[in-house]
């Protein structure tokens, strides 16, 4: 899903002197939310989708990378794993997690820093030049201090959520100044249970990209990126890169968890779906001019008059496009194809393209319905209903109204519950 009537590109470069802000909040792993965050930091022509199995996976053309949620659980790989001193290739650009629950905006970073051919705009592009040079740990550093990167993120993030985050900064700080060494081992051991139970309910993301003729998984909480396979010769990287993530959903699998989520960051099909349009069209003025220069205008008089109003209502239709540099490419070889037909053609290929053109606007708008139904949930999703919640109970209690509603004496005491006791 894409959101393309609500995409902007950040006015701003990027800042790095936020030292001291809010944290990261929780956010979903939701395709929609992931093609929006991408999109609100500027990035353009891409979106995130969804693969609920993964013999679906080699349909997609050639991903840019995958991310992949799942529930947090320490795993088998040894730090030995992600040494790379060794290996003969350049390592990928890489970063490390320093905040709780910043994940989300990590795993799209590591995929899209390693991106040559997306428009990442001028807020990341800045950001790529400003850690160009820096090693994982300052990288990770540079987004916990992104202010940008970090409102971005937490816009997505539901009003619970973002308190919840306040919270925990707030009752870690607190802790941290009653800790100390005299604290006993029935404590520490009431805190690390405490800690073990809370990592059973953290979920995380892993970025899988192609770089310099390898797959790599990147997880912000190792040392290093791990290199998972070699492409070789005449292989799509995403072939290369199904062992691994096969691996990864048997792990948890055994371990008896089926929550995670796999996304396909990928060339945006609303942006595609428009090319497609706007080639129709210029195809059809190609056509015209032929058509004109061999018959003149008496040839617009046999064509049906239903078909040449659905050729002007296309036409009339604008969408802000963002045309890649491989379209003018596409449009000259439309051209010359177009030049090349034989005369008794022209007409019956005007009208194939003029009913192909009509098919590939309500594909587009078809994008943009689902566009806005995905931006109406967002909304539902990040509205903060607590305030008309609590407002809510008030007035139901101070009405009379909450007692018959819950079932309650005055005591507070359950009414079904106390005649129960009598009989």
């Amino acid at each position: 899903m894409t959101t393309t009537l609500h995409e902007h590109e950040s006015s701003n470069t990027y800042e790095p002197e936020d030292l001291i802000g809010a944290p990261y909040a929780v956010v979903e792993s939701d395709p929609f939310v992931f093609t929006s965050m991408m999109q609100r930091l500027g990035v353009t022509g891409v979106q995130a989708e969804e693969i609920i199995s993964l013999d679906l996976i080699e349909s997609i053309t050639w991903p840019y990378g995958f991310i992949l949620c799942f529930k947090w659980e320490s795993d088998s790989y040894a730090p030995e794993d992600y040494l790379n001193e060794e290996s003969d290739t350049e390592i990928p650009w890489f970063a490390h997690q320093l905040s709780n629950d910043s994940c989300a905006t990590l795993s799209i970073l590591n995929v899209l820093m390693n991106c040559t051919d997306i428009d990442l705009g001028r807020t990341l592009t800045a950001f790529k030049a400003f850690t160009s040079n820096m090693d994982p740990t300052m990288r990770g550093l540079s987004i916990v201090n992104s202010r940008e990167l970090r409102d971005v993120h937490n816009s997505f993030a539901r009003p619970a959520d973002l308190r919840a985050s306040l919270s925990r900064i707030t009752n870690e700080t607190i802790e941290a100044g009653k800790s100390s060494k005299k604290s006993s081992k029935k404590a520490q051991r009431g805190k690390s249970k405490k800690s073990k139970d809370e990592a059973l309910d953290s979920y995380h993301f892993l970025s899988y990209v192609p770089y310099q003729d390898r797959v790599w998984e990147m997880d912000g909480l190792k040392r290093a990126p791990l290199e998972c396979s070699e492409i070789e010769d005449g292989q799509s990287w995403v072939e290369a890169v199904l062992p691994a993530l096969r691996s990864r959903i048997e792990a948890f699998s055994r371990n008896g968890s089926i929550s995670f989520t796999l996304l396909a960051v990928n060339a945006s099909s609303y942006h595609q779906k428009l090319e497609d349009f706007e080639l129709a069209k210029r195809e059809i003025i190609f056509l015209e001019r032929r058509l004109n220069d061999e018959f003149g205008e008496d040839w617009k008089k046999t064509v049906p008059n239903e078909l040449w109003s659905s050729r002007d209502s296309s036409f009339s239709q604008s969408w802000p496009t963002h045309l890649r540099p491989g379209f003018g490419s596409r449009s000259n070889d439309t051209s010359m194809r177009v030049l090349h037909l034989s005369i008794d053609k022209l007409r019956g290929e005007w009208e194939g393209c003029v009913n192909r053109l009509v098919a590939k606007q309500l594909a587009v708008e078809d994008e943009l319905r689902k566009d806005a139904l995905s931006h109406v949930q967002n909304i539902n999703r990040t509205h903060d209903y607590e305030p008309f919640i609590r407002e809510y109970i008030t007035r139901l209690y101070h009405n009379g109204f909450l007692r018959d509603i819950l079932e309650v004496d005055a005591q507070g005491r359950f009414l079904r519950q106390s005649k129960g006791k009598r009989k």
